[in-house]
C-alpha cells in the first residue's frame, strides 16, 4: 500500500513539473536543469530568464478549495533550495548572474491543471557572489 502511494505522488510530482516547465518556457525561459541534487538539497527546475537564473521550486497537489500547494513549504525546504542554489552556482562557476527564486503551485483535478500560479521571489536572492547567509 505505501509503495503504490508512493509512486502516486511521484507522478503527481513529475505532472507537475511538466506543466511547470511549459509554464516557464511559455514565458521566454530557456530550462537548463530538472531535479538537480546535491547534499544541500535538491533544485525542482533551474531556468534561464534573460540574464537571470531563475530557481523554481514546483509545488503540486489535488485540487482542494480550502488549501494551497504552497502550504506544503516548509522553512526546511525553503533554505534546503537556498543551500542548493548556492552550490549550483558554486559548481558550475556561475558569477555575476542575478539568482531569483520562483515558485509555481500547480493544482489537478485528476490530470487536468485547475490552477497553475507563479510566484516570482518568494525567497531573497541570491548575494551577488553565492556567498553569504540568509537561512
Amino acid at each position: 500500500m505505501f509503495g503504490s502511494g508512493r509512486k502516486y505522488r511521484q507522478k503527481l510530482g513529475r505532472r507537475g513539473e511538466n506543466i511547470a516547465c511549459d509554464t516557464l518556457q511559455s514565458c521566454g525561459m530557456k530550462i537548463l536543469a530538472r531535479n538537480w541534487r546535491c547534499k544541500a538539497g535538491e533544485l525542482d527546475i533551474v531556468a534561464l530568464d534573460g540574464d537571470t537564473i531563475v530557481f523554481a521550486e514546483v509545488k503540486t497537489t489535488r485540487y482542494r478549495r480550502d488549501f494551497t500547494p504552497a502550504e506544503n513549504l516548509s522553512f526546511r525546504q525553503r533554505r534546503r533550495n537556498y543551500n542548493a542554489a548556492k552550490v549550483y552556482l558554486r559548481s558550475l562557476d556561475i558569477i555575476g548572474y542575478p539568482g531569483r527564486f520562483d515558485l509555481i503551485e500547480v493544482s489537478l483535478w485528476w490530470r487536468i491543471p485547475v490552477q497553475v500560479v507563479h510566484h516570482r521571489d518568494y525567497l531573497p536572492q541570491l548575494p551577488a557572489r553565492g556567498s553569504g547567509n540568509v537561512f
